[in-house]
């Protein structure tokens, strides 16, 4: 008996080594996902661009090539296909219904609405769409009939760590 329970402590041992191993790996490509994500934000919408840096931005795109846009038009790109190559993300989607198209709507919307920024090193209205519970709650809000102004201010309280993560959906 003590021989069998010794060979079964080691199997699960060797078992929980493999986990842990899996958890590194995981942890690690989140940590990969989010810097990526980060050094897109940070091209797509600079730390301290005001509204009148992006409306000029687009203004000198109208008409011409503009190197800047593209770049832009490029990191938005790889932006949303790693939100859509996340499960989190990627289950939201198919629960609501949702298309590539309506997470650039829902990053247009939330960005013109100008009330939301950087906040905690995020860029608040890309990282909206790119994390499952603030997608989420964004989509239920907005399906449901919650307020503009409303979900503004609770994905604003979210970033800066007002509510807690698991909060965000208690207030749809």
């Amino acid at each position: 008996m003590r021989y069998y329970m010794q060979k079964e402590h080691i199997n699960h041992s060797k078992k929980k080594g493999r986990g842990h191993m899996g958890f590194f790996s995981s942890l690690k490509r989140s940590w990969n996902k989010s810097t990526r994500l980060q050094e897109l934000q940070k091209i797509i919408s600079p730390p301290g661009q005001t509204a009148n840096d992006i409306i000029s931005d687009v203004m000198s795109d109208i008409g011409g090539s503009n190197d800047k846009f593209e770049r832009k038009k490029t990191a938005l790109k790889e932006f949303l296909d790693l939100c859509e190559s996340d499960e989190g993300v990627k289950n939201v989607m198919e629960i609501e219904r949702i298309s590539r198209d309506d997470l650039e709507q829902i990053y247009i919307t939330l960005e013109s609405s100008g009330s939301l920024g950087w906040i905690k090193g995020h860029y608040s209205p890309l990282s909206t769409i790119a994390y499952s519970e603030p997608l989420l709650y964004t989509v239920r809000s907005k399906k449901t009939g919650v307020n503009h102004f409303d979900i503004l201010s609770n994905l604003q309280d979210y970033w800066s760590g007002k509510i807690s993560q698991g909060g965000l959906l208690r207030k749809i």
